[in-house]
């Protein structure tokens, strides 16, 4: 993998909820692999650590995609085609700077690329999931559903989000694509635990606990 590429406001209730303007297409940014934590199997929790400093961090569920050839400039079915895996993941978000840093029309990168900054699930083979994006998948924090979505409901769709990508991106196999949240994100705090379910296909959690050396 050579590069995780988020994609933002793929929702229209989730740009809503926040009071942004709704932008013609999605918005792009990028995280660097390292803060990328995976659970190999269904029933693994993994345990996340919040930067110090920070009061108001984010959980955003959303489909995770990885692509099994890369490209640029690719067309829709080229893109559609290049999907190979399916998972769901987290994109947290520490709200407070990102809020911060757009008032001040500065760059919220430092938002968004934080340690256990990004998660995902156990990969699903495409083959074996052909109509996920017919597939409800929830996100429930301490036992209460707080997202829940369906890949139909977005702005654009999975081939749409990868060739939508190419356009900037020079794209590797192996590059993960987080595809954007629906509505329900809100802050977690230490201690809790969260579960992300995607039918019978992806189920895992997640917990906090405070960075420590």
């Amino acid at each position: 993998m050579d590069k995780i590429i988020c994609i933002g406001k793929n929702y229209l209730d989730h740009a809503k909820e926040l009071g942004d303007a709704v932008p013609e297409r999605p918005v792009l940014f990028l995280k660097p692999p390292s803060v990328l934590r995976a659970a190999r199997t269904n029933g693994e929790r993994l345990a996340l650590r919040i930067p110090p400093g920070y009061e108001d961090i984010h959980h955003e569920c959303e489909i995770v995609l990885r692509l099994s050839r890369g490209g640029y400039r690719l067309s829709l079915a080229d893109a559609t085609a290049a999907i190979s895996d399916v998972t769901l993941g987290l994109d947290m978000t520490l709200r407070d700077l990102q809020t911060k840093l757009k008032k001040q029309g500065h760059p919220w990168e430092t938002s968004k690329a934080f340690l256990d900054s990004a998660t995902v699930g156990p990969w699903v083979p495409v083959a074996k999931f052909p109509d996920f994006t017919e597939e409800n998948f929830t996100f429930s924090l301490d036992g209460q559903v707080k997202q829940q979505g369906l890949g139909r409901e977005m702005r654009f769709g999975p081939g749409e989000c990868v060739a939508m990508v190419s356009e900037h991106f020079q794209l590797v196999p192996g590059d993960i694509i987080f595809t954007g949240t629906p509505a329900g994100v809100g802050p977690v705090r230490a201690g809790q635990i969260a579960e992300l379910s995607w039918g019978n296909r992806v189920r895992y959690s997640v917990s906090w606990t405070p960075f420590s050396r």
